[in-house]
Parts: structure tokens; sequence; C-alpha cells
């Protein structure tokens, strides 16, 4: 039993020593993590951003798996894209609410405005650790998982339209970016059929209640003294023409008639399933969308 129990201490003594050595070289590092094991990771860690409300950004995108496609370094420093996959941007404005982070300006996604707020979602991200002690010990945080640390370690030495981002400014990136030749490689005949089986959905019929829904949150913002605006990420030309989303957007105009609809001037994008946006098309929507809300 003596020996048992010295046994357990030991591995108790030892996780506790890795700990706390993997939580200070987090707190000191502070490495930036871009890749996430699957969808629900990705949407913890970026509730968890904007609850905590590290860095004080004075841009935040609400939106849905649409916007999860544009890479964090590929959007000017004091933004934050809280796009979550499989939601809407009613979840983000919900979350906006919750957390003490009042930004300049919120760009709402309007593509999946019909997607009312996941609650079940927003109860998870409170997680078993409080926020104020995850502020302060970083490491203990859902985005600094060792998963997590490792996959965007290993992503950064990917190559091609992959790559992160080189050293330089973005303005400078963004330039060369649209100068270049470089283009997407996709599938045509997967976005085709996919493009097919989307074109034919009819107009959400909760879109009208869900709309409704988020007028009080915009309406709130609004009153604080933050600018909303609207926009729409591109998608296959088809698609864009599609009944479905031609009712969106109608739809969303007419609710929100004095918001600022931002028109991306991207030209020539590509996407790999006719609605999320391939690597390249990715970073030229980003640039685009950076410069139009500043215009």
């Amino acid at each position: 039993m003596p020996s048992f129990i010295s046994s357990s201490r030991t591995v108790l003594v030892t996780a506790a020593l890795a700990l706390a050595i993997y939580g200070a070289a987090i707190a000191a590092w502070r490495p930036p993590i871009h890749l996430y094991p699957d969808q629900d990771a990705f949407n913890l860690a970026r509730a968890e951003r904007l609850l905590i409300g590290e860095g004080r950004p004075d841009t935040v995108i609400v939106g849905s798996s649409l916007g999860v496609r544009i890479p964090d370094d590929w959007l000017p420093k004091d933004w934050l894209n809280i796009s979550l996959g499989g939601k809407g941007a009613a979840t983000g404005l919900a979350l906006l609410r919750a957390a003490s982070t009042r930004p300049k300006r919120v760009l709402v996604e309007a593509n999946t405005l019909e997607r009312a707020t996941d609650f079940a979602f927003l109860k998870e991200t409170v997680g078993p650790m409080p926020l104020s002690l995850r502020a302060w010990l970083p490491g203990f945080r859902a985005e600094y998982r060792p998963i997590n640390l490792l996959l965007s370690i290993a992503g950064g030495w990917r190559s091609g339209p992959n790559a992160r981002r080189a050293a330089g400014d973005l303005e400078s990136a963004c330039l060369a970016l649209q100068s270049s030749s470089g283009h997407d490689v996709v599938a045509d005949d997967v976005v085709r059929r996919e493009v097919a089986r989307a074109v034919s959905q009819p107009a959400p019929p909760e879109l009208s209640q869900s709309l409704a829904a988020l007028q009080p949150e915009i309406a709130s913002l609004q009153a604080q003294g933050v600018k909303v605006l609207l926009f729409v990420w591109p998608t296959d030309r088809e698609l864009m023409r599609a009944p479905r989303a031609v009712a969106i957007r109608m739809a969303v105009a007419k609710t929100f008639p004095m918001l600022r609809l931002v028109s991306l001037d991207a030209g020539g994008l590509e996407t790999e399933d006719g609605l999320h946006l391939a690597p390249l098309s990715a970073r030229r929507a980003a640039c685009a969308l950076a410069r139009a809300v500043d215009s």
C-alpha cells in the first residue's frame, strides 16, 4: 500500500509539474493558433477568445463557416474573426453580448442570417474553468490545448496556397496577391454537383423569425455606439442568383434598411463546393473586405 501511495503521489506531482511548465511556456511564448482538429475545437477556441476579450479588437466579424476559411493573418491585426462553423451570425452576436469587449465596429455576415442562436453552444463556451482564471493562465485555455498547438506548429511549414502569410504589412501582401497570377485548383465536378444540389433549395421558412430576433441585438450594439455593417461572402455566381440567396438578401435589406451592406469587389473567386472559398480566393476576399469597410 505505501508503495502504491508513493507512486500515485509521484504521478500527480509529475503531472502538476508538466502542466506548470506547459502553462509557463504558453504564457511566455503565446504562439499563434490557426489549426484545430475539428470544427468544435475551432468554435470553442474562437468563442473563448472573444469572451476573454484579450487585445480589445477594433472590429469583430460574426458569421458562419463561410468566414472560417479566412486566415487570421490576412485580416488587420485589430480585427477578430469569430465566424463559427455550423452556426450563423446570431450566435456570434449573442457571444458578443455576453462578452465585456465592445468593439468600434461589428461586421455581420448576411449569407446565413436564417440560422437561429445556438443556445446549447453558448452554454458550452462557459467551460469548466472560470474565464477570469483562463485570462490570467492562457495555458489552460481551449485555444492552447496541446493538439491545437502541435497542429499549428506543423501547419506553419505548409507551402502553396495554404502557407502562412510572409512577414510584412498586410496592405503590401494584399496588393501582391491582387497582381499575382496564382489561382485556386478546385474539383469542378464537385463544385457543379454541390451547386446543383444547393441551387434548388427554397427560401428558408424561418428567415423572418430569425431576422426579427436579430433586431434587438443589433439595436443594442448601436445604442452602445458600435457601428454595425452587413456584408455577404462571395459564393458561386449561380448560387448568388439562386432564389434562396436572393430571398435572404431582400429580407435582410427590408429588415435592416438603415444598415450599410458592404459589397466585396474581389473578382474571379473560386469555391471548393459552391459556398466555401478556396484558399487563395479566401485571402483575396479578406483583402477586399478590409478595403470595403474602410472605404
